[in-house]
C-alpha cells in the first residue's frame, strides 16, 4: 500500500468553519478534501442533526505542515 495517499481528518464542524479552514490550508499549499455528511443524509433520505456535519480531510504526508494552520484556527475562533 502506497502510505503517501492516506487521507486523515483534522477538523469537525460546520459549514463555514470548515471553508474558512479550508481556505486558510489552500494557502498554504495544503490539499484538502471536504465530505459533507448533511448531503449524505439527505440523499439517503435521513437527518444529520450533529454540529460536525462536514470534515475536512488532508494527506496523512501534510500533518506537520496542517498542524500549526489548525492550531491557529481552533484558537483565533475559540474551537
Amino acid at each position: 500500500m502506497d502510505d503517501t495517499n492516506i487521507m486523515i481528518p483534522v477538523f469537525s464542524g460546520s459549514q463555514i468553519e470548515v471553508q474558512k479552514l479550508r481556505h486558510d490550508l489552500e494557502e498554504n499549499g495544503i490539499e484538502v478534501m471536504v465530505k459533507n455528511y448533511d448531503d449524505t443524509a439527505s440523499i439517503t433520505g435521513f437527518a444529520n442533526i450533529s454540529r460536525a456535519a462536514r470534515q475536512l480531510w488532508i494527506l496523512e504526508t501534510e500533518i506537520e505542515n496542517a498542524r500549526p494552520v489548525v492550531e491557529k484556527f481552533k484558537e483565533r475562533f475559540g474551537l
